[in-house]
C-alpha cells in the first residue's frame, strides 16, 4: 500500500479550509492509506480550532507558525511532519474530486514516475470573467501548480523540497518541478486527478502586485536555463511579456529620434510604443468580458506597470547575480505541532 500525505498551506481561510476538508471526507482510499497535513501560517481567524472541533476518518497534523513565513516554507515544514510515500500539494480553497487520488496512486507504482499534475478546472462562471477576475487554470498540463500536484517524498527530499528563496506564491512551484525534471525523473499530467479552483474578484491594483513577482524571474532563470526557455511562453509566461518589448523599445527610441532631430525614426518608435501598450493591455483583457470601467483602469496603470516589472526583474538580478542551486531555508522556530484525533 501506497501512503498518501496531503499538505495544505493556508493563511486565515478557515471558512475555505473547510470546504476542503469536507472534499476530502469523499475522497476515495483505503484505511490507513491517506493523513492530512495542514500548516497554519500565522493565521488569526480560528483556523486550529475548527479544525481541532472536526473528527474525520483520517489523521490530521496541525503545524502553526505564530508569524506568516511564506508558503514555500509552509509547504516544506508539512513535508518534513509527513508520514506518507507520496505527497499531495492542495491550496486551502479548491475541491477535491472524489476519484483524485485513485487517478494518482497507479502512477507511483512506476519507480520512474517522480510526480503527478492534475488538471485544475475554475469552478463554474456565475458571471462573465472580467480583467479582475482571478482564475487559475491547468487543463493541459505543463504548469506544475502547487494548487494541485504530488510528488514521491524521496525524489521530494532529493532535491531539498521547496526553495525559500521564493518568498511569495510564485515560481515556486516551477521551480521545484524543474529540479525533479532535471534529474532525469518523469511528472505526468492526469486529467482525471481534478480539483475544482474558485474565483474571486481582485483588487483594481492587482497587476501592480505581480509585477513585484518580476523578482524571482532571475532566480528561477539562473537555476534552470534550459527548462526557463523550454517551458515558459514568451506571450506571457516568461520574465517579460512579449508586448513589453514594444514600449521598453519604443520610449528610448522616441527620445533619441527627439534629440537627433529624426522625426520619421520617432515616429515609428511612437508607433511601436503605442503597439507595446495596446498589445499589454489586450493580453489581460483577451478571453475576458472587458468593459469600460475596465478600460480606465487598465489603460492608464500599463503606461506604468511594464516599467515597475522591470524595475523588480532588475532588482532580482542583482541579488541572485551569484545565486548557485541549492536551498535557503528560513528561521521557523516557532511552529508547534499538534496531533488532531
Amino acid at each position: 500500500m501506497i501512503r498518501l500525505s496531503i499538505i495544505i498551506p493556508t493563511y486565515n481561510r478557515k471558512t475555505l479550509l473547510l470546504t476542503v476538508f469536507e472534499s476530502l471526507r469523499q475522497l476515495r482510499h483505503q484505511p490507513g492509506e491517506l493523513e492530512v497535513v495542514v500548516v497554519d501560517d500565522g493565521s488569526s481567524d480560528g483556523t486550529v480550532a475548527a479544525l481541532e472541533a472536526r473528527r474525520d476518518p483520517f489523521p490530521v497534523i496541525v503545524i502553526r507558525h505564530e508569524k506568516s513565513l511564506g508558503p514555500a516554507i509552509a509547504r516544506n515544514r508539512g513535508a518534513e511532519a509527513a508520514r506518507g510515500d507520496v505527497l499531495g500539494f492542495l491550496d486551502s480553497d479548491i475541491i477535491v474530486g472524489s476519484d483524485w487520488w485513485c487517478a494518482a496512486e497507479p502512477y507511483f507504482q512506476d519507480e520512474h514516475i517522480a510526480g503527478v499534475e492534475g488538471l485544475t478546472a475554475p469552478s463554474k462562471l456565475t458571471a462573465p470573467p472580467t480583467p479582475f477576475t482571478h482564475i487559475v487554470s491547468n487543463v493541459k498540463g505543463g504548469n506544475y501548480l502547487t494548487c494541485n500536484m504530488l510528488y514521491r517524498k524521496t525524489v521530494f527530499q532529493q532535491v531539498g523540497g521547496f526553495d525559500e528563496r521564493f518568498l511569495r506564491a510564485n515560481r515556486e512551484d516551477s521551480d521545484i518541478a524543474f529540479s525533479i525534471l532535471e534529474k532525469n525523473n518523469r511528472i505526468v499530467f492526469e486529467p482525471k486527478c481534478r480539483v475544482e479552483h474558485p474565483l474571486f474578484v481582485s483588487s483594481p491594483w492587482v497587476y501592480f502586485k505581480e509585477a513585484r513577482f518580476g523578482m524571482h524571474e532571475a532566480l528561477l532563470r539562473k537555476k534552470h536555463p534550459v527548462l526557463y526557455k523550454k517551458h515558459l511562453k514568451w506571450i506571457d509566461g516568461r520574465a517579460f511579456p512579449v508586448f513589453y518589448w514594444g514600449m521598453f523599445i519604443g520610449f528610448p527610441g522616441m527620445l533619441l529620434g527627439y534629440l537627433l532631430e529624426q522625426p520619421l525614426a520617432g515616429l515609428l518608435f511612437v508607433g511601436g510604443f503605442v503597439m507595446g501598450w495596446a498589445g499589454s493591455v489586450y493580453a489581460v483583457c483577451r478571453k475576458r468580458t472587458t468593459g469600460l470601467r475596465d478600460l480606465m483602469l487598465l489603460v492608464p496603470q500599463y503606461l506604468l506597470i511594464p516599467w515597475v516589472r522591470l524595475f523588480w526583474v532588475l532588482l532580482g538580478e542583482w541579488k541572485y547575480r551569484n545565486i548557485k542551486p541549492g536551498i535557503h531555508r528560513r528561521d521557523a522556530e516557532d511552529a508547534e505541532e499538534v496531533q488532531i484525533r
